[in-house]
């Protein structure tokens, strides 16, 4: 293997330290090897890592189950980022009914990405509109059953 020299703050190396101690690690260099190996992986298609047990690592370090918790991996609509770049460019060219109908069509009421969308929308509205009451979206019209 190739030797290679890098500084780092002080502090970074400490977080890096309490890790090895933890045992999340091995060793420092365990820890640079696999760091390096997993950005190399997600930047570069073509890239397979090469450090020892670099998928056992992987899944102790990072589990699955952690990182797809917030995911949209079991959902039924667009993910969450490329809504809220489709609600902006909607909300940005006026077409603020576009973008309600676009958040009703591809989220059940009440889910929190739709909550949040909505909320972004009401904010580009709130520019144009100069602080007037927004109108309510056809999910607020609807009647909502309350328990008697």
């Amino acid at each position: 293997m190739v030797k290679s020299t890098v500084r780092f703050p002080e502090s970074v190396v400490g977080e890096i330290e309490t890790l090895v101690e933890e045992d999340r690690f091995e060793s420092k260099s365990e820890f640079y090897r696999f760091s390096t190996d997993y950005v190399l992986n997600q930047v570069l298609d073509d890239y397979e890592p090469e450090t020892i047990d670099y998928a056992e690592i992987k899944s102790e370090v990072m589990p699955e189950a952690e990182r797809e918790l917030r995911s949209d991996a079991d959902t039924d609509h667009p993910p969450f980022l490329e809504s809220v770049s489709f609600v902006r460019r909607l909300a940005l060219r006026g077409k603020f009914n576009d973008a309600e109908d676009f958040i009703d069509h591809q989220y059940a009421a009440g889910d929190r990405h739709a909550i949040l969308l909505e909320e972004l929308l009401r904010l580009y509205r709130g520019d144009v509109t100069a602080d007037a009451p927004a109108e309510p979206s056809e999910r607020d019209r609807q009647p909502v059953e309350r328990d008697r």
